[in-house]
């Protein structure tokens, strides 16, 4: 009986044993979709340029370069002013980097650019100035836009804490490790 009671006992820390171990770093694993999901999301509001240009965004298609850890997003774009006649409809490129932001827990634009402007049936000189505003004041809109918050749930596991570490873009998207703390 005493023989039966111990082996049980080494079993039960045997197992025990094996789940703490297996309790080391763990993955968030974040897809383009989700990535994209957000983004449309985050232009769903128009962006007022200087009070005079209303800038709607939607339909972001979202890409990611493994190798440079950047994001590209083409979207669908109207521009729309009371100085024109009519609104101008096209497509809007961006890229920027993707950073992870430790106080906030969540993964940001950094550095944005806005690649492209390219407007249907405008001028070459509106569609310049529409060109260079957006170069501009684009930097400033979309820096630091949210594209995914760390949910408390991610970061507790069988009782166990954990802190985001590293950020890594691969083919798929994204990938946060969580360390133990």
């Amino acid at each position: 009986m005493r023989q039966l009671i111990g082996l049980c006992l080494s079993v039960l820390l045997a197992l025990l044993l094996s789940h703490c171990v297996s309790l080391g770093e763990r993955t968030l694993h974040i897809n383009t979709a989700q990535l994209q999901q957000k983004l449309n999301r985050k232009l769903e509001k128009p962006i007022t340029l200087m009070r005079v240009f209303h800038l709607q965004l939607s339909n972001a298609l979202v890409s990611v370069e493994p190798g440079s850890g950047r994001i590209h997003a083409l979207m669908d774009a109207n521009v729309r002013s009371d100085l024109l006649a009519n609104s101008a409809t096209g497509k809007l490129g961006l890229s920027g980097l993707l950073r992870f932001d430790q106080a906030q827990q969540t993964v940001v634009l950094d550095q944005p650019e806005v690649d492209s402007l390219q407007l249907d049936g405008a001028g070459s000189e509106w569609s310049n100035l529409a060109q260079q505003l957006a170069k501009d004041i684009g930097r400033q809109w979309f820096k630091q836009v949210v594209l995914y918050e760390v949910k408390p749930e991610d970061l507790s596991y069988a009782g166990r804490k954990y802190q985001p570490d590293q950020l890594k873009v691969t083919p798929e998207g994204l990938s946060v490790t969580l360390k133990p703390q």
